[in-house]
């Protein structure tokens, strides 16, 4: 996939001030003497040509440790300003499902360059785990796996673990495999370990394995992990032949993307937005968004429009209309939440539905009914009407029922559309909450005040 060119001013200033020569390898020195993660931060916070310089510097093992502690997209940003054959040197030293979650953001020409450049099993490997969607379990998986055919003997089993141990990203687990490579059973260690040195591998196997297949959504395989403290699980094909293995590291980062995205998306935001895009990936990713939430705030205003003379009348009234509105969109923004996340770990069901919706009934109507209560006494003291006071009082309850049912209700209507429940929820729930609380407000003031 095509990643956006770079075009963030501090990139242009990276290549119209030149560096000091030895800036680039100090920072280098710097950096091996560092925890990969801690290393990363320093890349983080320089201008990305000096990024490239600075990898260029460090040993290839050390830079893959570090680029995959970046975002895979800054990581892209980075690789793509280091000469080829150094870029492709340091990218042959990552797991493959690392190496694969960086070229993504790659520009094509220059990724089918890095991949040329690469040892041919490397590069065929690569091109192997691109196949699949990167929102998959394909996507996530690593085939760094420890398999071994079902026919070997322990001993021989621990000799070949004992070879791969440098190679392997995990040996957590062991699969067992037939002739075939289909998936047939999961060793543990303990058991391997004392259990005769002449007994199969068959015989002391545990089979039925939990595997997921390789075209699983991601979310589905997080779900999967959470709910069960797997620390990996086989990813299998059509056919139940062992491909790969996830990890929980990898699982840990499909979370918290996730959780990141729908912050993002509920307030009409890209869902790949980065403080490092460029300001016309930023602008087309908002922008239409934003002429939705303008739509709705005509429709607000259309609201008010109708009771202009109204308003004439009762000056007081322009003081509560951003109370009344505003504590509803914070009520519904609360709900909404909870609702968001619930969905998102994948554990509400129709019936907990309804259960949501009451609880959101009953909490509208008492929160409501005490920021109402409190309202209505600051505007008795001010104003002296208690009319009036009853009026903002009434538009809170109302305002704050519709509030925190829609804001559960919003992102389940998203989801039954088959939209993302965050996508944008925000703008909605505030056109219902400024409608309701301009609408209640100011009726009830029609009603009784005039």
């Amino acid at each position: 996939m095509n990643r956006e060119p770079n075009t963030s001013p501090e990139n242009r200033a990276d290549v119209q001030a030149p560096l000091p020569a030895d800036q680039p390898r100090d920072l280098a020195r710097q950096i091996d003497d560092l925890p990969a993660a801690d290393g990363a931060a320093i890349l983080e916070s320089l201008p990305t040509d000096l990024s490239a310089d600075v990898t260029e510097y460090l040993d290839p093992n050390t830079a893959a440790d570090v680029l995959v502690e970046l975002d895979p997209r800054r990581a892209a940003d980075i690789v793509s300003s280091m000469e080829t054959p150094e870029a492709s040197m340091v990218l042959e030293a990552m797991h493959p499902d690392d190496r694969v979650d960086i070229l993504e953001h790659v520009p094509r020409s220059h990724h089918e360059a890095l991949l040329r450049e690469m040892r041919t099993e490397q590069a065929d490997q690569t091109r192997e785990l691109e196949k699949y969607a990167p929102d998959t379990a394909g996507g996530l998986m690593t085939p760094e796996v420890t398999a071994l055919e079902e026919d070997l003997t322990v001993g021989q089993a621990i000799s070949e673990i004992r070879r791969l141990r440098e190679e392997l990203e995990q040996m957590y687990y062991v699969y067992v495999v037939d002739k075939r490579r289909h998936l047939v059973g999961v060793l543990a260690m303990r058991d391997l370990i004392l259990a005769r040195l002449d007994a199969r591998l068959s015989q002391i196997m545990i089979p039925n394995v939990v595997s997921v297949p390789v075209t699983m959504d991601q979310e589905d395989v997080a779900n999967l992990f959470r709910r069960h403290n797997y620390l990996a699980v086989p990813v299998v094909d059509e056919k139940h032949r062992l491909l790969g293995i996830i990890t929980v590291d990898d699982v840990v980062d499909v979370m918290q993307e996730k959780a990141t995205a729908d912050v993002q998306k509920m307030f009409g935001a890209g869902a790949e937005e980065r403080l490092a895009s460029p300001w016309q990936y930023s602008f087309r990713k908002r922008f239409w968004w934003l002429v939705v939430n303008l739509a709705t705030a005509f429709l607000a205003a259309a609201v008010v429009g109708l009771f202009q003379r109204t308003i004439e009348q009762l000056v007081a009234l322009a003081v509560y209309m951003p109370i009344v509105a505003g504590m509803g969109g914070n009520a519904s923004a609360q709900a909404m939440a909870v609702t968001v996340r619930g969905l998102a770990l994948g554990r509400v069901d129709r019936a907990l539905m309804r259960h949501v919706l009451l609880r959101e009934l009953i909490v509208g109507l008492l929160t409501g009914a005490l920021i109402g209560l409190i309202t209505s006494a600051v505007a008795l003291a001010f104003h002296g009407d208690w009319k009036l006071g009853l009026v903002v009082g009434f538009s809170l309850i109302i305002n704050h029922t519709l509030a925190c049912t829609s804001g559960a209700l919003i992102p389940f209507a998203m989801k039954g559309m088959g939209f993302d429940p965050a996508q944008s929820a925000t703008i909605f729930a505030t056109t219902v909450t400024d409608v309701a609380g301009f609408f209640s407000l100011l009726g009830l003031a029609r009603i009784l005040l005039t």
